[in-house]
C-alpha cells in the first residue's frame, strides 16, 4: 500500500509530489517543544494530511489554511506577535474582539449542502478549487461566479441553459484547471503569481511567465461585489 503524505513526513523522506511542501516558510514557536507552521496544500486532504503531525525528533508540524498562514508570516514579518485563530483564548477568557471565530469560506452542514463565500483572493481560488476537486459546478456556479458573469452568459441564452453549459465547461476542462488552481494555491506564499487590477473592481491573478508556459490556462479573474452579508470577492474567470 502506497504511503500516505503524513507516513512520508514522520518518516522525512519527501516525495517530488511533496517537495513544495517541505520548502514553505516554517514559522516556529517560541517555547516548549518546536513547532514548525505549513501552508496546507490544495491537493492534500485532512484524512491525508492531518492538522497536525509529530516527526521523529519531536518536532510539531502544524498545517493552516493559506489564508492564515499568510497572515501569519506577514505579522511576523513586521515584528508582531501572531497566533493562529485555534491557539486563541476563546471570548470571555481574556481575548478582545479582534480574536471573533475567522471568516470560514467553505461551510458543509451534515446533509452535504455547502455554502461559498470569500473575502479574500486567496478564497476564490482555494474555493474553486475545491468545487472542481469535488465536481460541484453547479453550487460554483450559484454561490461563487459574479454576477455580472453569470448575466452575461444568460444574455446568450437563458440563465438554466448558461448555469448547465459552465458545468459542462468545468467538467470537460477539469484536470487543466485543476493543475492551474492548485499551482495557485501555492503561488499567494511565493512569488509565483502576480495581481493586477484589471477594471474598477476586478482583480487578475496571473502566474508568472517563468512558469506559465506549462500550463494551459494561466489566469484567475475574481471582482469585488456587495451583498447583503457585504463586501465579497467573487470568481469572474479562468482562461
Amino acid at each position: 500500500m502506497p504511503a500516505s503524505i503524513a507516513d512520508i513526513l514522520r518518516n522525512r523522506r519527501p516525495t517530488a509530489a511533496l517537495a513544495i511542501v517541505l520548502s514553505s516558510i516554517a514559522l516556529l514557536a517560541g517555547c516548549g517543544p518546536r513547532i514548525e507552521y505549513r501552508a496546507r496544500p490544495g491537493f492534500a486532504t485532512s484524512a491525508e494530511l492531518p492538522d497536525e503531525v509529530v516527526l521523529d525528533d519531536g518536532t510539531i508540524v502544524r498545517y493552516l489554511p493559506v489564508n492564515e498562514f499568510l497572515a501569519m508570516k506577514r505579522a511576523r514579518e513586521r515584528g508582531e506577535e501572531w497566533k493562529p485563530r485555534a491557539e486563541r483564548p476563546a471570548l470571555g477568557d481574556g481575548a478582545d474582539a479582534n480574536d471573533r471565530p475567522s471568516f470560514t469560506p467553505w461551510e458543509e452542514d451534515a446533509e452535504g449542502r455547502v455554502r461559498m463565500q470569500a473575502v479574500m483572493p486567496e478564497q476564490v481560488v482555494a474555493n474553486t478549487m475545491r468545487a472542481f476537486r469535488e465536481e460541484r459546478y453547479g453550487e460554483l456556479w450559484d454561490q461563487s461566479v459574479s454576477r455580472g458573469f453569470r448575466e452575461r452568459a444568460a444574455r446568450e441564452s437563458d440563465a438554466e441553459t448558461a448555469r448547465t453549459r459552465f458545468g459542462e465547461w468545468c467538467a470537460g476542462r477539469r484536470e487543466d484547471v485543476m493543475k492551474l488552481l492548485n499551482r495557485m494555491s501555492f503561488g499567494f506564499s511565493t512569488n509565483a503569481v502576480i495581481m493586477r487590477r484589471a477594471g474598477p473592481n476586478v482583480i487578475q491573478i496571473e502566474l508568472t511567465p517563468q512558469i506559465a508556459g506549462d500550463f494551459r490556462y494561466r489566469v484567475v479573474e475574481i471582482e469585488y461585489e456587495q451583498t447583503p452579508d457585504g463586501q465579497r470577492v467573487m470568481l469572474a474567470g479562468i482562461h
